[in-house]
């Protein structure tokens, strides 16, 4: 239990998502690299050093200005499935309450990233599904320049791509159910039962098949085939894992629409245990850095004393916050950060 403590504005989330960012090539907090990168600078160089599950240290570098270079123990990377996942991270983040509240992407997004930590070989399906779409998306809305043919040609690697991507995400959603079942008694209690639904209409038309890969082939290109009117008026593909959505039900209701702001803030975190748990199962270790963005300030007496208690249970955490909350006891390691700097240390049996 690392604890990082300071006066807000001071950089703790800034070396939280510096952590983040290693793991995973992304930033938790915004989508846009210009975002990352300090005024009037044109990129940005990061390392840092992690551990694998056998103790040895692997050294982590990304360079970012015109184009992205990436490093681990000082050799290239030219992929980044290559480098993602070195180590894994779970967060614990106040922008976690769109996860009920936001977008479907950003649920599209919380399932996949979770899936690609602990599937191997999912990202490389996502990532070509993801390619092929933008190519008939593009050719979609340049109907003069690509006759039909053309467009159709990109149909055999999203329908392969696709379908992998589908049904991932299908068994993702049933097993958070099942992690949810435990989650929804300790966070909240006995009597409610938080649960998730994964929508889509590719899920719908393959729903008879799931079985059998010859017949989903077909049911998915007969959906392409028929939504292709449609899609040529539009400009964009209608069918397919890119338009599903993860709803979130408490007790029967769509919490984004009945739920109260406490009621998702509880459910945004049993969502972040359940997945927690599944990546723990699925990888076979506990090896996960959980990091965690003062987000129990909303919570009351309750739900903050079963949060920690869910947290403890981690094999590394990094928990920034403004005060140290009396629920967690000393931490192992206390660091003060103040105007970007970290002090050295300070290690709980110091004081004992």
């Amino acid at each position: 239990m690392n604890c990082f403590i300071g006066r807000n504005g001071q950089g703790k989330t800034n070396l939280l998502e510096a952590v983040y960012y290693l793991s995973l090539l992304r930033s938790f907090r915004t989508s846009r690299l210009a975002d990352l990168i300090s005024w009037k600078k044109n990129g940005f160089v990061l390392s840092g050093q992690a551990r694998d599950s056998a103790g040895r240290p692997v050294d982590l570098a990304v360079s970012q200005g015109l184009e992205r270079k990436l490093l681990i123990n000082h050799n290239p990377v030219y992929r980044a499935s290559d480098f993602i996942n070195q180590f894994v991270c779970v967060t614990f983040i106040p922008q976690d309450l769109e996860l009920i509240q936001g977008d479907a992407l950003l649920r599209r997004r919380f399932m996949d990233i979770a899936i690609s930590q602990s599937s191997p070989g999912f990202l490389r399906h996502l990532q070509a599904y993801g390619n092929a779409l933008k190519s008939r998306n593009a050719m979609l809305r340049n109907l003069d320049k690509y006759p039909r043919t053309m467009i159709t040609a990109y149909d055999c690697q999203m329908i392969r791509e696709g379908i992998a991507v589908e049904l991932a995400r299908k068994e993702f959603a049933r097993d958070i159910n099942q992690s949810l079942e435990e989650k929804s008694v300790s966070l909240l209690t006995a009597e409610r039962r938080l649960e998730v639904r994964y929508l889509s209409r590719l899920s719908n038309l393959l729903q008879c098949s799931d079985d059998d890969p010859d017949q989903l082939e077909a049911t998915y290109r007969q959906g392409l085939e028929k939504s292709y009117e449609r899609d040529c008026r539009y400009g964009y593909t209608a069918i397919g894992p890119h338009r599903a959505d993860l709803s979130c039900i408490l007790d029967g209701n769509l919490l984004n629409r009945y739920g109260s702001q406490g009621e998702c803030r509880i459910a945004s975190l049993a969502l972040r245990f359940a997945c927690l748990d599944i990546i723990r199962r699925r990888r076979g270790d506990d090896d996960v850095t959980l990091i965690v963005d003062d987000v129990f300030g909303e919570l009351d007496a309750f739900h903050r004393r079963h949060f920690f208690a869910e947290l403890t249970h981690g094999s590394q955490v990094l928990l920034a916050c403004t005060a140290i909350p009396p629920e967690l006891g000393r931490p192992d390691r206390l660091y003060n950060v103040s105007a970007g700097t970290l002090s050295s240390p300070q290690e709980k049996h110091e004081e004992e």
